[in-house]
């Protein structure tokens, strides 16, 4: 790990300013054998730059080093307003300040209420996939510059925000993932196991369930806890578990599956979006019961699946084994890959950071004259 205060190589040259500023609490130096991810603060276009608090080679050291050694938020706090300290001139001059962690937002929030930093005329955002982030900002938010926004990847929760500040706060913010990194294999295994992946929010009950029913499941997840949880199944030779796998790992489970399992818990939040897109950019079928966020994406792209009202493991079973017979059919393997073309049109990372340009083209040209 190294501390670093960091521009990408293509953003606006230190010294000069950017319209704008990314404020990002860590970012990876390797790119490589990884999706791109959407809002990643490298690398940067010409109209950005990126201030961040810590760089790491790879995701491996990031979760072990950064991730997994969080030690409460009054180092965090400091960390995030040292960052915010060092670079005030580069804060002051852009027009646009993209946080991607809270805590900045915050903060300027805070410094901008006390008469220390000034926010007018600028454009403050950060994104929130929690409903309840609301309760700490509602409040914050009422005296504050009229550049202090909120973006939300649900029109769910959109329209749940604007009835709590006020609806120009409000911004929806279309999530993408790397459509070219995902991609369906040459032929989806119609015989493969069900894959429940994820981590936050999943019904792990739902594969105790479909174990008793004699379905082949394989669970795959980040959480080191998932090992306790499945160890009754351990010897079942239905049953596999995969925890912490690499990016490559995960695809190659992910293309040799059948179908993906999206069982949400009721949350106040987009669970599972990231992996339904996945998935669906994969070719691989997804089954997901109603719940923020996956409702829309299904809607949307006209899913030839249709969602679960419930998470009943017979009900679950018998959709696993409808969609299995179905991958034979063309009209059905042709439908999955209309969703996937409507991914590719709308929710797909652009490269060399031409995101974040969209994001301040959007943003700011309204207000240009």
């Amino acid at each position: 790990m190294k501390s670093a205060d960091c521009l990408s190589t293509a953003a606006a040259p230190e010294g000069r300013a950017a319209p704008l500023v990314v404020l990002a609490p860590h970012a990876l130096r390797r790119l490589s054998g990884r999706p791109a991810r959407y809002l990643d603060p490298l690398p940067m276009p010409a109209c950005g730059r990126a201030l961040i608090g810590a760089t790491f080679e790879d995701d491996e050291e990031l979760e072990r080093e950064y991730i997994r050694r969080q030690t409460g938020a009054l180092r965090r706090m400091r960390a995030s307003l040292g960052l915010i300290f060092r670079n005030r001139g580069a804060l002051r001059q852009a027009d646009m300040i993209y946080c991607l962690d809270g805590m900045h937002y915050n903060l300027l929030l805070l410094l901008a209420r006390a008469g220390l930093f000034r926010a007018r005329g600028k454009i403050i955002r950060r994104l929130a996939f929690h409903d309840s982030i609301l309760k700490t900002l509602a409040p914050l938010l009422k005296k504050a510059a009229g550049g202090f926004q909120i973006e939300f990847i649900s029109h769910e929760q959109c329209a749940r925000a604007a009835g709590q500040i006020a609806a120009e706060r409000v911004v929806h913010r279309t999530w993408k993932i790397d459509c070219e990194w995902y991609h369906p294999p040459a032929v989806v295994a119609a015989e493969g196991p069900a894959l429940l992946t994820g981590n936050a929010s999943r019904d792990d009950a739902m594969v105790d369930g479909l174990l008793q029913r004699g379905m082949r499941v394989t669970r795959i997840g980040r959480s080191d806890r998932l090992a306790a949880r499945f160890a009754a199944h351990e010897a079942n030779p239905n049953f596999r578990l995969i925890t912490n796998a690499s990016h490559v790992v995960y695809r190659e489970v992910l293309q040799a599956s059948s179908v993906v399992l999206l069982p949400i818990l009721e949350c106040d939040d987009p669970a599972g979006m990231t992996a339904a897109l996945e998935s669906m950019a994969s070719g691989i079928p997804v089954i997901a019961n109603r719940s923020m966020g996956l409702s829309e994406l299904f809607a949307a792209c006209e899913y030839p699946v249709a969602m679960m009202e419930n998470r009943d493991p017979e009900a679950w079973a018998g959709a696993i084994r409808e969609v299995q017979q179905k991958l034979k059919s063309p009209d059905f393997t042709a439908a999955l890959g209309r969703a996937r073309e409507f991914l590719l049109k709308h929710h797909h990372v652009l490269p060399g950071g031409e995101d974040w340009s969209e994001v301040h083209r959007a943003a700011c040209e309204p207000r240009m004259p």
